[in-house]
């Protein structure tokens, strides 16, 4: 069963990668309002410093720490990453991954993280690009602060094809859709909610596929 949810989950992945990223300017704004009004809430926010196939979350970013929110960033360390303090310059690393040239730890406690999906199932469960580095991240966290996934585009799965280890949402956020998990295992999205974010949605079964 295990081989079997690793090749579906590849499948998903290669699936996802392929949806288109003209209009991320716009996408992002859109999406980042949401984010902010999400964000705002809380104190101390792990986020994570965008590739160009991510969300462009920057100004939502830059406008908390104004606000005196704590801002922490990933620090790729072996096989997962610490929590550092958000600071400038960045600079590129591994995976082209930018990261601040900060490499203290922090040992504050965040209240809310936003996380990157590729793709996200019915259990709002997350795919990512397939290193573990944030389900390494979370299962050694020690409590669980809230989690909201970001995602330009809606690529959703409605079979369960996450394993036991991958981390679960609380919110999820993408082009024109706000969902939150009310339930442990929940079908969240709709063939409306595909069709308004001209996303993907994926399913052994009939009735899914590229809108």
């Amino acid at each position: 069963m295990a081989k079997e949810n690793m090749n579906e989950k590849n499948t998903f992945r290669k699936k996802c990668l392929k949806i288109s990223k003209y209009n991320r300017y716009y996408y992002s704004k859109k999406i980042g309002w949401k984010l902010y009004e999400v964000c705002k809430r809380h104190k101390n926010i792990l986020f994570f410093i965008p590739m160009n196939t991510e969300v462009d979350i920057h100004w939502v970013l830059r406008k908390l720490r104004r606000e005196r929110k704590n801002i922490f960033v990933p620090f790729m360390e072996d096989l997962s990453f610490k929590m550092v303090k958000y600071q400038l310059p960045l600079v590129k690393k591994k995976f082209s991954i930018l990261e601040p040239v900060n490499k203290q730890k922090t040992l504050q406690k965040i209240d809310l993280a936003v996380v990157p999906v590729v793709g996200i199932d019915s259990s709002f469960k997350r795919v990512g690009f397939g290193k573990g580095m944030y389900d390494r991240f979370f299962s050694a966290l020690g409590y669980k602060p809230r989690i909201v996934f970001v995602q330009l585009r809606l690529c959703y799965s409605k079979d369960v094809i996450t394993d036991i280890f991958d981390v679960r949402a609380d919110e999820y956020i993408s082009f024109n859709i706000y969902k939150r998990r009310k339930n442990e295992c929940t079908d969240n999205f709709s063939r409306y909610d595909i069709i308004r974010s001209r996303g993907i949605c994926h399913s052994k079964k009939n009735g899914c596929g590229e809108i």
